[in-house]
């Protein structure tokens, strides 16, 4: 059970990571942070060392939110294949519907990191390196389970999966259509049926 301490600190990454995920560190005032806490700067200040801090951990919270769904979706699969497909049709109705407002925090954290928050991008390369790690892992699994060809190289395909679907992310919510992620959803399908035995 959480302490109180630990349910503030809860409640303000809830509060908090959707606002730096949809405004970005630079664009989140210390005025926005106390309207969606409705807390004081000094009782934010008491659980997060400063704004850095507090952005950090908010993006940790979005990332793990996210990762949480996906790994559920994926776990009710039997098989490596079937895990893929589903891991991609969750980014299909991601794209619209995130469990974070504001979009995919790897991809709007990533391009903030490198301009705006230099501090930031070693802890967003460890997430983007962990998600391509997740599906080079369901391939290599597959590859050992006898349902992928041995022939392939996992690395590659996990990260070509993986930048395909938040380029799509990105193109889809730019242009507020579907249409790219279903195309690239498509793809990627289409390429893990090329693997499959």
């Amino acid at each position: 059970m959480l302490s109180k301490a630990e349910k503030t600190k809860q409640f303000i990454l809830q509060q908090t990571a959707p606002l730096f995920n949809m405004k970005g560190f630079e664009g989140t005032s210390m005025a926005d942070l106390i309207g969606s806490t409705g807390l004081t700067k000094g009782a934010l200040y008491g659980n997060f060392h400063n704004k850095e801090d507090l952005a950090m951990e908010a993006f940790k919270y979005a990332v793990g939110r996210v990762k949480e769904l996906v790994k559920e979706r994926v776990d009710r699969e039997t098989t490596y294949k079937r895990q893929l497909r589903a891991m991609l049709d969750f980014f299909a109705e991601y794209v619209f519907h995130p469990p974070v407002a504001g979009g995919c925090p790897l991809l709007n954290t990533a391009v903030q990191a490198d301009d705006q928050f230099p501090g930031m991008r070693r802890v967003v390369v460890k997430e983007l390196m962990s998600t391509v790690m997740f599906i080079y892992n369901l391939l290599n699994k597959g590859i050992q389970a006898g349902e992928f060809r041995k022939d392939i190289n996992a690395r590659e395909l996990a990260y070509t999966i993986f930048c395909s679907v938040e380029g799509a992310i990105m193109f889809s919510r730019a242009e507020r259509s579907e249409e790219p992620m279903k195309i690239i959803i498509k793809h990627c399908k289409k390429l893990i049926n090329e693997i499959s035995i």
